[in-house]
């Protein structure tokens, strides 16, 4: 090695005149934060490789960066007395408790947690606390939820019940008590959190109140209970980008699908789908992994590898699921971009959509064997533009409405949907408003799915939306009995695609030159990202790619 590249690597790894350098106090006690405090605006801390016992807040304009195995893990050992609960069931373990964890661990991964004191939980019936605790999911017992836990204020005692009635204290465990994030930013303008590794936690990371420009990049964050990243408070500006978030839990998340019954797509085994109902049912509903929710605007989300978690993305208003509930401020995440996400192994959606949904833009995405694919959750007004993105073996659902209307404006474009069942679906409304979705425009894209085009199990639900210059294997079309709403749409038998991920068409594909040219189709400008000269053939090419 020369001596100038000595030098120069030399300068990289030494501490600039405004960088400290922190390293674990072998006693635990807290280091980040006193350096947090201490710290002036725009001052770098770096964590040197070990792992540091803390939740830290982040409200001021510095970097939080990492060395390789910086870890920030504010979990606890759990040393119980274990004893065998026999009134509960074979199989069934306590041990006391004063109070009751955020979450609990078993070798460093999620176990899943039934809450008693739920309605579905605390009467008689197939989910009743005590049938779960002491036999399992109705259907497979502890095979896919390989264990559960739960606890009772009323008896101060926590209670668990692992797959094969193993004695718990075989394993390792942990807890975190608190349902703090690992790290929290608030207030705080141009703070960045990089290149660390944060685990074991109820949140990962939280991006709140007075939050602008703030960064979370290049981490690693997981295992997590709740959400791995979370927007919240207004945060504007805010980017989360090129992190590896994942929820490790106990139980399997990879979706088991079978062949439908009618020979044609597939769908989730009524089995494993006891994963997904251990938590909307018994539990604390959604995990998600990056969750936006009541923010501010132009916050970006991007190149993140988000798997093995209940929702991959979820943006909108939390539990508004009705017109009859107004938006909390059409404000709310406008402007937000989602893009170049790779999304794998979901229990639930992939993708959520839902609140305002102003000038949202959804793009080059890529979603991968998940349970619910890209869904609306009662987008409102728009307009939302969905394009680029590539879905393969979505199950039950690839795109879906659900719970109620959607009135918003919306753009679903150069999307190409492979494998699962049908391609776009009309499914679970939970009241009728009539409205249907008037203001949807489908267009270029490209459906390689077993039941064609559209579904729609509910005759009450008007089929409205602008279809056209799509390009379907098979057919289930939007409008079979008048061809004028549909006129330019190619419906073929067979469209082959080329090996390897993602899948693209072949050279002499249909879909080649069998799109519109939607450079001007947004009231006259281009919708986002066809600007003029956005395709090289006569036509733009079908689906998220151009194929020549």
């Amino acid at each position: 090695m020369s001596s100038l590249i000595f030098l120069a690597l030399l300068a990289l790894a030494l501490p600039t005149a405004d960088e400290v350098v922190l390293t674990p106090a072998p006693d635990g006690t807290p280091v980040i934060g006193p350096a947090i405090r201490a710290a002036s605006p725009g001052a770098v801390i770096r964590l040197s490789r070990g792992v540091y016992r803390e939740h830290i807040v982040l409200d001021k304009s510095i970097t939080l960066t990492g060395d390789e195995g910086a870890v920030l893990d504010p979990s606890q050992p759990f040393a119980a007395a274990w004893e065998a609960a026999p009134a509960y069931g074979a199989g069934v373990f306590r041990t006391a408790s004063a109070r009751k964890p955020a979450t609990l661990f078993i070798e460093g991964k999620i176990l899943a947690e039934v809450d008693s004191e739920r309605r579905e939980t605390a009467n008689e019936g197939r989910w009743f606390w005590k049938s779960l605790l002491a036999n399992g999911m109705p259907r497979t017992g502890l095979h896919y939820v390989r264990g559960l836990w739960l606890y009772r204020r009323d008896e101060g005692a926590l209670f668990i019940h692992l797959e094969g009635d193993a004695n718990p204290a075989s394993h390792t465990w942990a807890v975190v008590w608190e349902r703090a994030p690992i790290v929290t930013l608030r207030n705080a303008q141009d703070a960045t959190v990089r290149g660390l590794t944060l685990m074991h936690s109820y949140v990962g990371v939280h991006i709140g109140q007075g939050c602008v420009r703030c960064a979370v990049v290049g981490c690693r964050i997981g295992a997590w209970d709740f959400n791995g990243v979370e927007l919240r408070g207004g945060a504007a500006e805010s980017l989360v980008e090129d992190n590896d978030i994942f929820r490790d839990s106990y139980e399997d998340l990879t979706p088991q699908t079978l062949p439908r019954p009618s020979g044609v797509g597939i769908e989730v085994s009524r089995d494993w789908y006891e994963v997904w109902q251990i938590h909307k049912i018994a539990g604390l509903y959604d995990r998600v992994g990056i969750s936006i929710t009541l923010t501010g605007s132009a916050n970006r989300i991007h190149a993140n590898r988000i798997h093995d978690v209940f929702d991959g993305i979820d943006l909108g208003e939390g539990e508004i699921e009705s017109l009859d509930s107004p938006p909390v401020d059409p404000a709310h995440d406008r402007d937000a971009e989602i893009w170049e996400n790779v999304i794998e192994r979901t229990g639930d959606s992939g993708i959520e959509v839902g609140g305002p949904a102003v000038n949202v833009r959804i793009h080059h995405n890529v979603l991968r064997r998940t349970h619910g694919g890209l869904r609306y959750k009662l987008p409102r007004i728009g307009p939302v533009f969905i394009y680029r993105n590539v879905l393969v073996d979505g199950a039950p659902n690839n795109i879906w409405y659900s719970m109620d209307d959607s009135p918003a404006e919306g753009y679903v474009y150069h999307n190409t949907v492979v494998g699962g069942h049908d391609a776009l679906h009309y499914n679970g409304w939970r009241r009728h408003h009539d409205i249907g979705a008037p203001h949807w425009h489908y267009l270029n894209n490209l459906f390689v799915t077993p039941a064609g085009y559209f579904h729609n199990p509910d005759a009450r639900i008007p089929v409205n939306f602008t279809s056209d210059y799509n390009v379907v294997q098979g057919d289930a079309r939007p409008y079979p009995d008048d061809p004028s709403r549909d006129e330019h749409s190619r419906f073929v038998p067979v469209i082959e695609l080329s090996p390897g991920f993602p899948p693209r068409p072949l050279p002499e594909s249909p879909a080649v030159d069998a799109g519109l040219d939607l450079s001007t189709y947004f009231h006259g400008k281009p919708l986002p990202g066809c600007e003029p000269g956005y395709f090289k053939g006569k036509a733009p090419d079908v689906g998220a790619f151009e194929i020549r």
